[in-house]
């Protein structure tokens, strides 16, 4: 198949799904999700711990996008057989994507102030013999340890918009600098001027902003595309019409390069 550019930042579309670079991450999510849900494992979203089989569309939109952008930008990198990113989640304790990550080899350290959520994590990681820890260390308010070292890939889904508007550019300046050099930030958040939670990013402009807070690149040199497109995405909010924006940066150490499907 031909070379093609690794995952431009761009918002929601269901269509996306059906894309060969989204398609079979996607699928590899959905199977995971069903098996945790056959025995018994909870995993949450937007917070809520419980049993569940499947995730929205949406939802497997943001993290079929985050988790294989990154893991492809990583082997493109790492190009050896056993190499496992080292990633760091912000916000995403017991969720399906840290989950997935751990059950494949990868070191994961997720940040998440829900201590509940953080508890369950690290059980569930013990019974599992997983390389996952979570911490309830707030980023926001205090600087990262220094034993915690640099990572391949950060990751952040669907959390930004929960922070302080004032706040986000500190947060994803301090996220940033925890990457290795070449190492990759996936980020997603609720998007558009609609959009329910008060600290939303509305428009284009502030994305700039943000990005340019983090001091990262574009993974394919491009700004986010906004595809015009708004979903009834929150159902305690049926009026209100919004999307996600799904964006790839990279710290600077090399040439961008293509990953070949």
């Amino acid at each position: 198949m031909p070379d093609k550019t690794l995952f431009p930042g761009k918002t929601y579309s269901p269509a996306d799904l059906l894309d060969p670079s989204v398609k079979p991450m996607a699928a590899d999510l959905r199977r995971f999700a069903l098996r945790l849900g056959l025995s018994g494992t909870r995993f949450a979203v937007n917070g809520i711990l419980r049993h569940r089989f499947w995730v929205r569309r949406n939802k497997l939109w943001e993290y079929a996008r985050g988790v294989d952008g990154l893991l492809c930008s990583f082997y493109l990198a790492e190009p050896e057989k056993n190499a496992k990113p080292r990633v760091l989640d912000f916000g995403g304790a017991a969720t399906l994507p840290i989950l997935y990550l751990a059950e494949i080899g990868c070191e994961v350290l997720c940040l998440d102030i829900d201590a509940a959520l953080t508890n369950w994590t690290n059980e569930h990681s013990k019974r599992r013999g997983w390389k996952l820890h979570a911490s309830t260390h707030n980023l926001v308010t205090t600087h990262a340890p220094a034993e915690w070292g640099l990572f391949d890939a950060v990751i952040s889904f669907s959390v930004l918009e929960h922070i302080p508007k004032a706040a986000q550019p500190l947060i994803l300046e301090r996220l940033a600098k925890l990457l290795k050099p070449g190492g990759i930030f996936a980020l997603t958040f609720d998007f558009g001027p609609e959009a329910p939670v008060q600290d939303a990013v509305r428009d284009l402009t502030e994305v700039e902003r943000l990005v340019a807070a983090t001091g990262l690149d574009y993974l394919d040199g491009q700004p986010l595309t906004d595809t015009g497109e708004r979903f009834a995405l929150d159902r305690r909010h049926p009026s209100r019409r919004f999307t996600f924006a799904s964006l790839f940066l990279k710290k600077r150490s090399s040439p961008a390069r293509t990953c070949t499907e």
